[in-house]
């Protein structure tokens, strides 16, 4: 079997689909994610004791099981959120796109 890593993330509704765009393509281009997807989302969750719902974007990156940490720790550094939302999850994949995953990466 062959596994990627699946991080995902969000970011501000404020955010312009270019900001978005540069905020993803900067750790696709240093190497920490072999690619990101995104779209729109709307979110519920508590904040400071009070009840939100805002829209949001969700940026999906695909990187070895093995890089995984370096592409967390990046986004930590980066994101405009106080306590951003970085989870991980590792999928099995075909040897082809595992193969292409860590290519993109190293």
């Amino acid at each position: 079997m062959y596994h990627i890593s699946i991080v995902t993330t969000t970011l501000p509704d404020s955010m312009s689909k270019e900001e978005v765009m540069s905020f993803k393509s900067r750790f696709v281009e240093a190497k920490f994610s072999a690619c990101a997807q995104s779209n729109k989302i709307h979110s519920t969750y508590s904040w400071d004791d009070e009840l939100l719902h805002p829209n949001e974007w969700r940026i999906i990156f695909k990187t070895p099981v093995n890089k995984v940490d370096d592409l967390i720790s990046a986004l930590m550094k980066a994101h405009p959120y106080d306590v951003p939302q970085i989870v991980h999850r590792t999928e099995i994949t075909t040897k082809e796109y595992s193969s292409w995953v860590e290519a993109q990466v190293s």
